[in-house]
């Protein structure tokens, strides 16, 4: 038999729903005085330019990455396609992907597969802490495995201006020639400083590489003097950053 119904009492709330997945969009262009990656520069210490579009629905995200690069034997042009899910947990944030990097318009062909989980943890309102793991089974095709994890910290220290840090180690296994590619620690620290839709970086980056063995992992320079490929650097970016609300409110206004 069903509960009386109480006149005085009204109606129980009906359970909570989770919102309905929404579409986003977010667009970014900058422009950098050297591109580093993990430590070793892709642009011969000369400036590079790249632009960057990803698309969101839901916790799944998919973004395509283009950028000016100067590597022996590569085109100069880079692309980065990445998918992946992306999700919230209050202060935990996960991250899990996949990204396949490519060089449009060379012979022959480098482009490698990478998978990785980047979970971060919101310690406290303005101190961000982030793990990352990345593994690549076959490096630039050259029959060696990949392997990247840090250790990543931001603290924003308000009025558009925060610090960052990563320390990371590198890892990698033996090519089809039979030499064994040497493993290093690398590290980055930086402030950056955002105007509106503008973002100003200056970060200092440095690896525990010598000349000889930046030489076996770049290709740059020489077997006898080495590569400064992976010296220490100080590198000064600028970048400017968009969502879709941005655009719509834009051409509303327009109207």
């Amino acid at each position: 038999m069903p509960p009386l119904a109480v006149k005085a009492e009204p109606p129980p709330a009906a359970p909570a729903t989770e919102a309905a997945p929404t579409f986003d969009a977010k667009f970014s262009a900058g422009i950098t005085s050297d591109y580093n990656y993990r430590g070793y520069t892709l642009s011969d210490h000369l400036p590079s330019v790249s632009a960057n579009g990803e698309a969101d629905y839901d916790i799944f995200f998919a973004s395509v990455n283009v950028a000016s690069v100067q590597m022996p034997g590569l085109s100069h042009f880079q692309m980065t396609d990445t998918v992946g899910l992306r999700r919230a947990f209050d202060a935990l944030t996960v991250e899990t992907g996949g990204a396949i990097y490519s060089y449009p318009g060379f012979a022959n062909d480098p482009s490698y597969a990478e998978v990785y989980f980047s979970p971060s943890y919101k310690v406290t309102k303005d101190l961000t802490a982030g793990v990352n793991f990345f593994y690549a089974p076959d490096y630039y095709r050259m029959g060696a495995w990949e392997n990247y994890n840090s250790l990543a910290l931001k603290y924003d220290i308000g009025r558009g201006l925060s610090f960052s840090t990563e320390v990371g180690r590198q890892s990698f296994g033996t090519t089809h020639a039979g030499i064994k590619l040497p493993d290093y620690t690398y590290g980055n620290a930086g402030f950056s400083y955002t105007y509106k839709s503008l973002t100003f970086d200056l970060r200092y980056h440095a690896t525990t590489l010598t000349k000889q063995s930046c030489f076996l992992i770049t290709g740059t320079g020489s077997a006898v003097g080495g590569s400064n490929g992976c010296d220490q650097a100080v590198i000064a970016s600028l970048s400017w950053n968009a969502v879709l609300a941005d655009f719509k409110t834009a051409f509303a206004g327009s109207k």
